[in-house]
């Protein structure tokens, strides 16, 4: 038999108590402490620990009935123990290799003190007793204390055809999950958690009577999740499943975000590296999809801090380093997912113009007139740039789907290459609007391949509309924006450059409302937004401008606006102090031309362009 750690620590014969009556040894009976067995370590690894206990201490045990007995009557659900989440947790330097390890000439707080990824507590630094005591996760429980299941929630049958259709229809859009890992029984017996969020967003999107149950468990688990300090890949997963698919005055997800960030940097991932050919042979497949799982998510992120960075003005988190740079060589490896190409080509999009927004933002800080001519040579590049990205990468997914797949990556590819461009060409359009010395063909050139962008989003929603009606939130704010600019280049424009573009914009923006009208989603859901909010820009042009018989530009009142009277806030996307210097004075009524005016507008219309949310 193997002596319990207390008595191995003394190296005394460890004899078991009295049967029935005390299930701690002699020793530590009389000495009334713990009695904890653990197997024995020889030959594991430096700084790893083994997590499956051979018993579970009578303190431990009444602890966790103490947690579950209060977690009943706080939740409606049943028992919150946060214990079952991750069951069997894998450290992370069992699977993968160098991640938690601190360089040992290192004298830092962070070299001397954090010996362990995600356990820097006062305690762990602190205590003088053996560290594996300390901040030690329970031991295996039965999926029966959080499971949805077993709560009643919802039955094995119908859980079974939701998370099947969360893996085959939702997972390709986010390139989160593998499918040869995360199966029913592995997520399930994984982490609680992250299975009630794959329901929950598969019930959104194919059984909304079973949503609302799910989504609010979901969130109860969140919440305990973080006021316990779980830290696990499969928890850093449930919470941006929930973020894809939000609530339409859902708010949080920059805040969870970069919550979940932390969370992975605190477990080391900021210093993962491509494992070596000798390390992968030495591992087995399973270990090998641990690592990768890892390590897709952490590609995830990096994308999803990048695009919600450009989304809302905000500075990212994970800075570009060495793995995030060998992203091409992560997705040739044999184990390679379709949707891991789509992640890689995700990931080279947003380091291909990552540089490219400090770039330009850079020379807009300098005189316009210096520095105009090489901000068209370096937009000339990035356009180039993104379409061979755009080829590249539309030919290497192909290649790695079957024949009779309809995939959404194409379509993805083409809408976030238009997107970009879009965006990136704005930047310096903005400033070109607002030179007194700028020339009018340059900014001329910029406006045409901005609007044509925004032309070609929108028509691509129209043609891909079927593959919309499951998309992530992001991609109906990014349609918002093409349809933003494209109302605000109808006010800014000479006349005789609207009179040709608005019956383009205003077809292009009635027929994306239409193809995502018919496809017949629940009212308030996200796919349902975009086409109300596209449907009612169109309704309130038509009302305030168009006519039978005259053209927008013939019906403009009339306004001679003086420099005094124009406000020098800039009104979102343009500003129009200055802009009769490119365009031709535009008869413009204030009331549409200010932020309030705006506001009022797109509020109307079922957008809040202060939150960047959808409102019901």
């Amino acid at each position: 038999m193997n002596a319990c750690l207390a008595c191995r620590k003394v190296k005394m014969k460890c004899r078991p108590g009295l049967a029935g009556v005390d299930s701690r040894c002699e020793r530590c009976a009389k000495k009334s402490i713990d009695c904890v067995f653990q197997e024995h370590r020889r030959g594991r690894k430096q700084g790893t620990r083994i997590t499956r206990a051979r018993h579970v201490s009578p303190t431990m045990a009444h602890g966790s009935k103490t947690i579950e007995g209060t977690s009943q009557h706080a939740s409606q659900y049943g028992p919150l123990t946060g214990s079952s989440y991750h069951t069997s947790l894998t450290p992370v330097s069992q699977i993968h290799e160098d991640v938690s390890s601190a360089e040992p000439s290192d004298l830092q707080p962070s070299g001397l003190l954090n010996l362990e990824a995600g356990k820097f507590s006062l305690q762990y630094i602190l205590g003088s007793g053996n560290r594996d005591n300390v901040n030690s996760p329970p031991g295996p429980c039965s999926l029966s204390q959080d499971d949805p299941i077993h709560l009643g929630l919802i039955n094995l049958q119908l859980a079974g055809c939701l998370f099947q259709s969360f893996m085959d229809a939702l997972n390709p859009y986010i390139c989160q999950l593998d499918p040869d890992l995360h199966t029913l029984s592995y997520v399930r017996e994984k982490s609680p958690f992250l299975f009630t969020a794959i329901l929950a967003m598969a019930a959104k999107a194919f059984d909304t009577t079973m949503y609302r149950p799910l989504y609010d468990y979901a969130n109860q688990l969140m919440s305990v999740s973080f006021c316990q300090g779980i830290k696990s890949t499969e928890c850093a997963q449930a919470i941006m499943i929930l973020t894809y698919w939000k609530e339409p005055h859902d708010t949080r997800a920059w805040t969870l975000l970069g919550y979940v960030i932390r969370m992975c940097m605190d477990l080391g991932w900021h210093k993962l590296k491509l494992p070596s050919m000798q390390y992968q042979q030495a591992i087995s497949d399973a270990q090998r999809r641990e690592a990768r799982n890892i390590e897709r998510t952490w590609y995830v992120l990096f994308v999803y801090d990048r695009s919600i960075s450009l989304q809302t003005g905000r500075p990212f988190m994970i800075e570009q380093n060495e793995f995030i740079d060998s992203i091409e060589g992560w997705c040739k490896d044999p184990m390679s997912l379709a949707n891991d190409y789509f992640l890689g080509a995700l990931v080279k999009l947003r380091l291909e113009t990552s540089a490219a927004f400090s770039l330009l933002g850079f020379r807009q800080r300098r005189s316009f007139t210096a520095s105009l001519h090489e901000m068209e040579s370096l937009l000339a590049l990035i356009h180039g740039r993104i379409q061979d990205w755009e080829n590249r990468w539309i030919d290497l997914t192909k290649a790695v789907q079957p024949a009779d797949d309809i995939s959404c990556h194409h379509f993805l590819i083409l809408f976030y290459g238009t997107h970009l461009r879009l965006q990136l060409f704005l930047l310096p359009l903005q400033h070109a609007l607002a030179s007194d010395d700028a020339e009018s063909n340059s900014g001329l050139e910029m406006l045409w391949i901005a609007y044509s962008s925004a032309i070609d989003l929108l028509q691509v929603v129209s043609q891909r509309s079927s593959q919309l009606y499951i998309a992530q939130d992001s991609v109906h704010i990014m349609i918002a924006y093409a349809a933003a600019f494209l109302v605000k280049l109808l006010l800014l424009a000479p006349k005789t450059m609207v009179a040709k573009i608005e019956p383009s914009i205003v077809d292009a923006m009635r027929n994306a409302a239409l193809a995502l009208s018919q496809q017949s989603p629940p009212s308030g859901s996200s796919c349902a937004l975009p086409a109300a909010f596209l449907d009612k820009i169109t309704s309130n042009l038509t009302a305030k401008w168009n006519s039978d018989t005259r053209p927008i530009s013939s019906r403009l009142t009339p306004l001679r606006v003086e420099a005094d009277d124009v406000t020098s806030k800039d009104s979102g996307l343009f500003s129009i102090e200055g802009a009769e210097n490119i365009f031709q004075a535009t008869n413009l009524d204030l009331q549409l031309v200010d932020d309030e005016g705006w506001a009022t507008i797109f509020a109307q219309a079922g957008f809040d362009l202060g939150d960047d949310v959808f409102l019901n």
